[in-house]
């Protein structure tokens, strides 16, 4: 009973941490770079992690360390594509289009996971491509057209797909803080680079700022943490459901907090993503990996998991 309990607290918290980090980075954008923003998240992560794995008395660089490296950088270009995107287009918007991922990973899975993609899959894909179609459609009112902003969560949920059906390969020989380290390696070595020769000042100006940046640093690290507990209690399947909880989460700090507008199309189109992608985490996986590996945790369905 107590055990079900505290997993039923943690993966409460862990889609809290998760919307908090995201709209930290929002409201983060306002005053820091989108490199600046990586880089604190990241930095956080990559000193705390070793800490915790020789606590733990687990293995730090795992196996397969090129497919970890590239599955850090796929996740890492995901987060900092989703922030650039907070950047140019609503909060709200940003995180419908960016929930999409679950539809590319069904679209990815047979050549990265060896997953065919089921016949049931096909309907929910259809259905999120569907709603993006009614968001994205050129017309005269807010809500339709596509920019750069657009195009940076579409791509960052491209990425994010593609580190989830990676995780999906190398979580039966790694263990999550594993992953989660590699993330953090990439995404600093990602973010310090363009960071060194940005045009504005290499680090935060003012108290506001760098209570933003921790902010985001501390909720991206408390939402891995809560997630990793919430699985040691709870099945992943549940788990990843009640994850989807992030998107209205944010969606409603965009609107209610940040005054964010709220189109028809809007709506109905992120409706559409919603659902689908509700029913893509609840869909069996049928993979070949994972038949040969039953006892792999399918913990990938859901982004952060490791990954973005």
């Amino acid at each position: 009973m107590q055990s079900a309990l505290g997993g039923m607290i943690w993966v409460v918290l862990a889609p809290l941490f998760y919307a908090g980090m995201s709209s930290s980075a929002k409201l983060a954008g306002a005053h820091l770079s989108v490199w600046q923003i990586g880089a604190g998240r990241f930095v956080l992560g990559l000193v705390l992690v070793p800490i915790l794995v020789r606590f733990l008395g687990l293995s730090l660089w795992g196996k397969q360390r090129f497919l970890l490296s590239v599955r850090g950088l796929c996740g890492a270009m995901a987060f900092l594509l989703l922030v650039a995107a907070f950047q140019r287009i609503p909060l709200s918007l940003a995180m419908v289009l960016f929930y999409l991922y679950p539809a590319f990973t069904a679209l990815l899975s047979p050549w990265l996971a060896g997953e065919p993609t089921s016949r049931g899959a096909w309907l929910f894909i259809i259905g999120a491509l569907t709603g993006s179609t009614i968001i994205l459609w050129p017309s005269g009112f807010a809500g339709g057209g596509f920019d750069w902003g657009h195009l940076f969560a579409l791509s960052g949920s491209v990425m994010c797909a593609i580190t989830l059906l990676l995780v999906r390969r190398l979580g039966k020989e790694n263990n999550i803080y594993t992953l989660f380290y590699y993330l953090c390696l990439a995404g600093t070595v990602a973010s310090f680079g363009p960071l060194l020769v940005q045009e504005g000042p290499l680090l935060p100006m003012s108290p506001v700022a760098w209570f933003q940046l921790a902010a985001v640093a501390l909720f991206s690290v408390g939402a891995q943490l809560s997630i990793n507990q919430a699985l040691m209690h709870i099945p992943a399947p549940k788990v990843s459901v009640m994850m989807t909880a992030e998107v209205p989460l944010v969606a409603c700090f965009g609107i209610i907090f940040l005054g964010e507008p709220v189109s028809s199309r809007l709506f109905v189109g992120g409706l559409l993503i919603f659902i689908s992608g509700i029913g893509l985490n609840i869909l069996p996986a049928k993979s070949i990996f994972l038949k040969r590996n039953p006892e792999l945790p399918l913990t990938t369905r859901r982004r952060s998991v490791g990954g973005e």
